[in-house]
């Protein structure tokens, strides 16, 4: 399926033309929670259920986080339950600054 031709301006990057819904479905979800506008959240219901919403941000949660800091602060509230999201931003509050710019990705040898 075909994205809606206003989220092009998230999709710069790529050739919009070229992108599915169901092959690049967490690069889309990922882009709109991060960069979209309040319209293209609504139209991304649409196109995904919120559980499939859901599972794609856990993902990346619980693995490299590639989402930036406020959108997890702010998709967080809606995906995680109560005492997780605290206990989570709680951590990250008592973090040294140096720890909180460590990279996660780590490279395997």
């Amino acid at each position: 399926m075909k994205l809606p031709e206003d989220f092009k301006i998230l999709f710069k990057n790529y050739n919009f033309e070229m992108l599915d819904t169901e092959k690049h479905k967490e690069l889309i979800i990922k882009t709109v929670l991060a960069k979209g506008y309040w319209e293209h959240i609504e139209k991304l219901f649409d196109i995904y259920s919120f559980n499939e919403i859901k599972e794609v941000f856990l993902k990346d949660f619980y693995s490299v986080q590639e989402l930036p800091l406020p959108t997890i602060y702010l998709w967080g509230s809606i995906f995680l339950d109560e005492k997780e999201y605290w206990k989570y931003r709680n951590m990250r509050r008592k973090m040294k600054l140096v720890e909180k710019w460590k990279p996660t990705r780590k490279v395997h040898k």
